[in-house]
């Protein structure tokens, strides 16, 4: 078989971790763990698209996953294609659109302690001076001298390494979440148990949540890592 046969035959797997992270943020308000970040908290925001075939639905809403057309789209065999996840771990917030197919990652907003404490490097212009209030006309501020621009230029590696370390950080938590996923998907508590829970959670149908987190960790000589949900109220 070609590789890209296997591609092609394996592409519902991103689609059904992306319906694993929908169901265990519900599940658990909104806050999940992994054995290297602890708890944290992943919802879906503002974006879901689900799809079978030609048939989609495209949910905009602050909590789209919640809605009644979203579940409704699940019991017609629609699966989650596309969504944007808010994933916050401690201090730090991040927002980001996972395509399930590709593993793609698309639109990351980071919330960078650099970028957090303001631009005060803008130079005067119209524009400037009008969204201050002040009228046009200012002359712009002449380059600065070598050694201010050096510093500018820190402080632009500074925020770029930033970022960087924050995308790694954020690609390792979706790598845990995966890997946890992927026990569970291949043990046989997932047909014995995590589908008939998936089925009436999506009929809107009560869970039993003890019976859900037993299964979990007893994934086929697992250690109980994969799918661990908390009761905490957020």
């Amino acid at each position: 078989m070609q590789l890209v046969d296997l591609i092609e035959k394996r592409r519902f797997v991103g689609r059904e971790f992306l319906l694993w992270l929908w169901l265990e943020s519900e599940l658990g308000d909104a806050t999940l763990s992994t054995a290297e970040h602890g708890s944290f908290g992943l919802w879906i925001e503002s974006k879901l698209v689900l799809s079978a075939g030609k048939e989609s639905t495209r949910i905009t809403a602050p909590m789209p996953g919640q809605g009644r057309e979203a579940k409704e789209a699940l019991r017609r065999g629609q699966l989650p294609q596309t969504a944007t996840l808010h994933i916050a771990l401690g201090e730090d917030e991040t927002s980001l659109t996972l395509e399930a197919e590709s593993f793609a990652v698309r639109g990351l907003k980071l919330k960078t302690l650099l970028d957090a404490a303001g631009d005060d490097d803008a130079v005067p212009g119209d524009l400037v001076d009008e969204m201050a209030g002040r009228k046009p006309g200012r002359p712009k501020a002449k380059r600065p001298p070598a050694d201010e621009e050096g510093d500018a230029n820190l402080d632009a590696l500074a925020r770029f390494q930033e970022r960087m370390a924050l995308t790694h950080a954020r690609e390792e938590l979706l790598a845990a979440l995966y890997r946890d996923f992927l026990a569970l998907r291949l043990a046989r508590a997932w047909d014995a148990a995590i589908v008939p829970a998936m089925r009436r959670w999506a009929a809107g149908e009560e869970v039993d949540l003890a019976a859900y987190r037993k299964a979990t960790k007893a994934r086929g000589g697992g250690d109980g890592r994969a799918a661990r949900v908390s009761s905490k109220k957020r």
